[in-house]
């Protein structure tokens, strides 16, 4: 029994519940920026995907295997990304807010 509960430790550097939030909220946001771009190849959609990730790790001061570990972490407790998801929902609602408003 104790090594199970070993198994379930969350990883060393795991990112707040918070932080996770903000990062899949800018994820989110990089994805639909792509999607309404309307590119033809998929290969230019990565590229610019790709160059809007760097800035997210960027800004939010996170490396990829921090952000993965974390996220493969939260996945496997799904009481916890709702309340991630939750969160995530409720910075986008704000972010569209504050772009109807500056229209």
């Amino acid at each position: 029994m104790s090594a199970c509960s070993g198994e379930d430790k969350p990883p060393k550097g795991l990112l707040p519940e918070d932080k996770m939030a903000d990062i899949l909220a800018d994820i989110h946001v990089a994805e639909a920026r792509v999607g309404n771009l309307h590119l033809k190849s998929s290969d230019s959609s990565l590229l610019v995907y790709e160059k809007l990730e760097k800035d997210i790790w960027k800004r939010h001061r996170v490396d990829t295997l921090k952000y993965k570990e974390s996220y493969a972490y939260y996945v496997s407790h799904p009481k916890i990304m709702v309340r991630i998801y939750e969160k995530v929902t409720s910075r986008l609602d704000t972010m569209e807010k504050r772009k109807r408003l500056n229209l």
